[in-house]
């Protein structure tokens, strides 16, 4: 991997712009699959090197859900992850569905289910809207959700990537369903021929 250039700050804003209008569209897509009301707040949006994914949480080893989607076309390629702390996926869970969870465990086929629906929509809503950005029809592939150690799961999922995917756009999402509150992050991470792709299509050198 060559190293590592910071973009400029014209091309930061750019994609943190993009990043705000993906997110607006993934939770309108999971307010819709819920029928309720859910009230987001973008606390941050950045665009950061890739092997610091790890310090939003507590190191590699920190136990986390993620569900992951390749989003891909001609030229394009990226990866997108929906990733909550342990605790905070069961509590979307339990927000979600209304099932209490029993001694701090309730991963059941519906709970494993409606977890990866929540990821599926919003990843899935994401990429739709980076596609009409770089005017692309991006195809994406089958949800995949893991529970385990965080390096463990970016380590596999992203073993394709690594070696050309210097960057990651994360967007720290808080989610509020009536006074219960949980945290996740979206990160997409694009191969740097798919982020110079997304450069030229905002129109940002």
């Amino acid at each position: 991997m060559s190293p590592i250039k910071r973009p400029s700050y014209l091309r930061i804003d750019a994609l943190r712009e993009l990043g705000n209008i993906g997110s607006g569209n993934a939770v309108t897509g999971l307010a819709k699959l819920l029928k309720k009301r859910i009230d987001v707040n973008v606390t941050s949006v950045d665009l950061i090197p890739v092997k610091i994914i790890y310090n939003f949480f507590n190191g590699p080893e920190s136990m986390v859900s993620v569900v992951y989607i390749e989003g891909y076309s001609d030229g394009f390629r990226g990866m997108m992850f929906l990733i909550f702390p342990y605790p905070e996926s069961m509590r979307l869970v339990e927000l979600v569905s209304g099932k209490q969870k029993k001694d701090g465990k309730f991963w059941d086929e519906y709970s494993l289910s409606v977890l990866k629906e929540i990821g599926n929509i919003m990843c899935g809503c994401y990429l739709n809207a980076l596609a009409s950005f770089v005017h692309k029809k991006l195809m994406h592939s089958v949800p995949q959700l893991s529970h385990d150690m965080l390096g463990a799961v970016m380590d596999s999922v992203l073993v394709d990537l690594s070696m050309e995917s210097d960057y990651a756009l994360v967007i720290e999402t808080a989610f509020t369903l009536g006074e219960d509150a949980c945290k996740g992050f979206l990160f997409f991470v694009p191969t740097a021929e798919s982020l110079e792709t997304i450069y030229e299509a905002i129109g940002v050198e």
